[in-house]
């Protein structure tokens, strides 16, 4: 095995530098090995929460069965896993169990939600070698946070029998014939970057199905779906150049195949991105020679007549000023949407998530994506993904309909745990799926907020501020708009009050549209007697 050395960080943090001072020259190796491995193995975004210091935990995770947070993994004592011992650190990483017990008999099985699935694959002495700079860098306090699971699956024990099924400790299997570059790139690919935990599908005990690994999958919890990356020609990336492909991979991507983003974008950013290009090149090269092709062609949805034409009309009029009227973007600041194989690999969602949601920069210091969940309805989002996955000689496939964009609204997570990880769709209460439901206003040209945080001034009221609230709202509405009609006051008081009600449970359609109603009545109430003193 090669033992590259760490590239310098550049555009994105770099890991913690660690501390050698007193360690012998063969120590000091050891842990710059480590350092080398903790990158590529990607451990930092998943154990450092928004705004926390490095490695300190407290990451979210939302799995079917409940969130998970991710653990202290710096040298502290008492919250983080300064005690380990080699051997608890190695059970970890190479068996899925930590130090402890659940209900005092069973070991403390990690969840899978921890990639040690992977990780087993990890020779030993690097195992040693990330323990060896973890133990090195500086000790963060940081207590864990409670996982918030549901019963049966916050008990531990629970996981023997999904082990005993699914769980294997075998190492990568290397064919003769592979060369040296193939070979370190399996091992980036299957142990360190963990690449099937994400784009591999699962079965119902949501383990991965061995026979299509790789073929691409909806990452569970979230709306994002990791492309196929087999070697297939029509659907995974076979069919790429190599450098487009380790562009994608180590620079975030060019203008032929687009770029990287969601979860994939955190990859590149702290994992990939901070590694030699070289080892890329060879993780590129096992990806597109060595991995067996895996087919997975998206079902095609029947269209509505128009519904392409009125997709191009909505895409000129909402997505053309920046990704251009011929989709071919603008050079390092808007992606192409014109052959971007993320636009066009596997099915809609993608697409459908970046519409709704938004999307961070693509290069540091340029323009974010606006989200357009709260302006555009399921049928018109469906309509635009339709047409970029079709346009301009795409190959993508018409699968999106307004039923699977209103799907996607609702696999959003709640708000607090959306804020706590970029990569999950965090929608306002105007463009989630029970407002959608209950055909809330959306923000269209016609109905735009009066001034910044308008309509977001109801959100978190409860029956005690509701009366405060309103009268915050009537005036800024009315401080915004002297003349407004009645009827267009009671428009904006519905679009910011609809959503929220919308999400209130244990009310029926029929209570949450009479509760919109005393609202309105309050609200034109609280309306007059303002004009009235005044």
């Amino acid at each position: 095995m090669p033992t590259p050395t760490a590239a310098k960080p550049e555009a994105f943090p770099a890991l913690p530098e660690p501390v050698t001072k007193g360690m012998s020259q063969a120590e000091i190796a050891q842990v710059r090995r480590g350092e080398y491995l903790t990158a590529a193995a990607d451990c930092m975004p998943c154990h450092t929460a928004p705004g926390a210091k490095p490695f300190s935990g407290g990451l979210s995770f939302v799995t079917p069965f409940g969130t998970l947070y991710s653990p202290n993994i710096t040298p502290a004592k008492t919250t983080g896993i300064g005690k380990w011992t080699p051997r608890q650190f190695y059970n970890a990483l190479h068996y899925g169990v930590s130090p402890g017990s659940s209900l005092g008999v069973f070991p403390k099985y990690l969840y899978p939600a921890m990639p040690y699935t992977s990780y087993a694959k990890l020779t030993r002495p690097d195992v040693m070698a990330i323990k060896a700079y973890l133990d090195a860098i500086p000790a963060v306090h940081a207590p864990h946070a409670p996982n918030r699971l549901g019963f049966p699956f916050n008990i531990r024990a629970m996981l023997l029998g999904w082990r005993i099924m699914f769980f294997s400790t075998a190492p990568v299997h290397y064919k003769k014939d592979w060369s040296p570059a193939v070979r370190n790139g399996a091992y980036l690919a299957e142990a360190l970057g963990h690449c099937s935990e994400c784009h591999s599908p699962r079965n119902l005990l949501f383990a991965i199905k061995s026979g299509d690994t790789l073929a691409g999958a909806q990452i569970l919890g979230e709306p994002w779906y990791a492309p196929n990356i087999s070697s297939s020609k029509t659907y995974g990336v076979g069919g790429w150049s190599r450098k487009d492909l380790v562009d994608y991979l180590h620079e975030g991507g060019n203008m032929n195949r687009g770029s990287a983003f969601g979860p994939m974008q955190s990859v590149v950013d702290y994992s990939l991105s901070q590694l030699p290009r070289q080892d890329v090149d060879d993780l590129a090269a096992y990806l597109q020679t060595a991995t067996p092709p895996r087919e997975n062609p998206v079902k095609k949805v029947a269209l509505a007549p128009g519904e392409l034409a009125q997709g191009k009309a909505l895409y000129d009029d909402n997505c053309a000023a920046c990704h251009q009227a011929d989709g071919k973007g603008v050079k390092d600041v808007f992606p192409n949407l014109a052959g971007n194989d993320a636009v066009t690999n596997g099915p809609s969602d993608n697409v459908i998530g970046i519409v709704l949601g938004g999307m961070i920069p693509w290069h540091a210091n340029g323009p974010a994506m606006p989200a357009f969940g709260s302006m555009l309805n399921d049928a018109q989002i469906a309509a635009i993904a339709n047409y970029v996955r079709t346009a301009w000689g795409n190959k993508g496939v018409t699968d999106a309909d307004a039923a699977k964009v209103l799907g996607i609204r609702a696999s959003t997570p709640p708000h607090d745990i959306a804020l706590a990880d970029a990569d999950y769709l965090d929608l306002p209460p105007i463009a989630s799926a029970a407002a959608r439901r209950m055909n809330c206003p959306l923000l269209t040209k016609d109905l735009v907020s009066p001034g910044h945080g308008t309509m977001e001034i109801m959100q978190g009221v409860t029956p005690a501020t509701l009366g405060n609230r309103t009268r915050m709202l009537v005036a800024a509405i009315r401080k915004a708009y002297p003349d407004i009609t009645q009827k267009r006051m009671a428009e904006f008081l519905t679009a910011a009050y609809c959503p929220v009600v919308a999400q209130e449970r244990g009310l029926s359609l029929g209570e949450k549209k009479k509760a919109i109603q005393r609202f309105l009545s309050e609200a034109a109430s609280m309306d007059t007697a303002a004009r009235k003193g005044s």
